[in-house]
């Protein structure tokens, strides 16, 4: 990382976020992964990787803290490679998946969300001991924005009831 740190007013050397801006956006290109599933991939928060996207208020993040430099490193196209060819056990994507549809997702949805097909996705819920591990990083990424976008539409709902 030598080249790309800034020393911040509090000491802490920050990293230049473009370089890994271009990564997020490469992997989401290459693999049709969403932000979630690369920040859940990278285990960083999807707020910090839809603002390193998209930015904040209308502006680019020029820099990154060197954990999440790190967490993002770690996450290339083989390691995603891996990801999809790596089998665990099914439970942790059958749990998300069941997740999702108690929130009102139909298969097609889900399907469609996480790049697998809807007998595919049936035969995790019922048959399969093993599944890929993108899958449940996948899963798991839809399942938190799920469980995210129920929380900001209560509040606003909240908001709209004490106005």
């Amino acid at each position: 990382m030598e080249g790309i740190t800034v020393r911040g007013d509090s000491g802490v050397d920050w990293v230049d976020a473009a370089p890994f801006r271009a990564q997020i956006c490469h992997l989401m290109a290459a693999f049709a992964l969403h932000t979630e599933d690369v920040a859940t991939a990278a285990g960083i928060s999807a707020r910090l990787a839809e603002h390193l996207v998209h930015g904040r208020n209308g502006r680019l993040i020029r820099r990154i803290s060197p954990d999440m430099a790190l967490r993002l490193l770690r996450l290339s196209d083989d390691y995603v490679r891996f990801l999809g060819r790596l089998r665990v056990p099914s439970g942790p994507a059958r749990l998300q998946l069941e997740r999702l549809r108690r929130a009102g997702w139909d298969d097609l949805g889900i399907a469609e969300r996480v790049g697998v097909s809807a007998p595919d996705l049936e035969c995790l819920a019922t048959t399969a001991t093993t599944c890929s591990q993108l899958l449940t990083v996948r899963l798991t990424a839809a399942a938190r924005a799920n469980q995210q976008a129920s929380w900001a539409e209560r509040s606003d709902q909240s908001a709209a009831v004490a106005a």
